[in-house]
């Protein structure tokens, strides 16, 4: 009985995430401008306009380029504060360790809010820069994490040996635990270019005149509704979805030590 109950949680759940998302994605091939029934002539129209539209591309291309340097920054600092947790003793390890992870806890509105109120008093301008430090904060809980484990996994003898042989720790971090984690450190990179690309709280508050993908689609459905937004969701869902699987099954992957 429980598990039928669970079962039933999950697809109500399940029905309550992705039915809208099905109906926008139907809807993004219907000729009709507005979603209403019946469904009209099938079009690709409102695709075509995605492209064609010049601040829907520089949107886009803003967003791609912002998430794959939050990514790669965040992979990077993830690496060493997850090496560092994983193999130093120092006093307070364990409060380093949750102020690390803290911003998982903390609803991204706050976080927003607070990035917005630290930069105007340090006296900088918003901008695409500052949105991607910011997002930088947001995704590197989730990078630290995801290494921290593949890390852990690695046989500390190794690294050992190679001092044992003369080599220096960051040598031996280059070499031995660096390839152990390849797999993991790309996984966690998609894993992080999923979440900054998709990010609208923070890129809102700490963004001016540069807009990103998230924030066209929102100023587009405050000014008023546009179908060219159905085609543009759904490829942004699909991308997202894409990335995510992917990360997801490198993570679950065994890395070669």
């Amino acid at each position: 009985m429980t598990n039928r109950l669970l079962a039933l949680l999950f697809w109500v759940t399940a029905a309550v995430i992705y039915l809208p998302i099905g109906v926008m994605a139907v809807f993004s091939f219907s000729s009709a401008r507005y979603q209403i029934l019946p469904f009209q002539d099938f079009t690709t129209e409102w695709y075509f306009r995605v492209f064609t539209d010049g601040q829907y591309t520089a949107g886009f291309i803003n967003s791609l380029v912002l998430a794959a340097t939050v990514s790669l920054a965040a992979t990077l600092i993830g690496f060493a504060c997850a090496y560092s947790l994983v193999n130093s003793r120092f006093p307070g390890k364990t409060a380093v360790t949750l102020l690390v992870l803290a911003p998982l806890a903390v609803p991204l509105l706050l976080v927003g809010i607070a990035l917005r109120i630290w930069t105007q008093q340090l006296g900088l301008q918003p901008s695409l820069p500052i949105a991607g430090v910011g997002q930088v904060l947001y995704v590197l809980p989730l990078a630290v994490l995801n290494l921290r484990n593949r890390i852990a996994q690695v046989p500390k003898s190794h690294e050992e040996a190679a001092w044992a042989l003369g080599a220096s720790r960051l040598r031996a971090i280059a070499e031995i635990v660096l390839p152990a984690c390849r797999v993991s450190l790309i996984a966690t990179f998609l894993l992080c270019f999923t979440f900054a690309f998709d990010e609208f709280v923070i890129a809102y508050f700490l963004t001016n005149f540069s807009i990103t993908l998230p924030i066209k689609i929102w100023t587009t459905l405050v000014t008023g509704f546009d179908p060219t937004i159905n085609a543009l969701g759904t490829m942004v869902f699909v991308f997202s979805l894409a990335l995510g699987v992917t990360a997801q099954w490198l993570l679950m992957r065994k890395d070669a030590s």
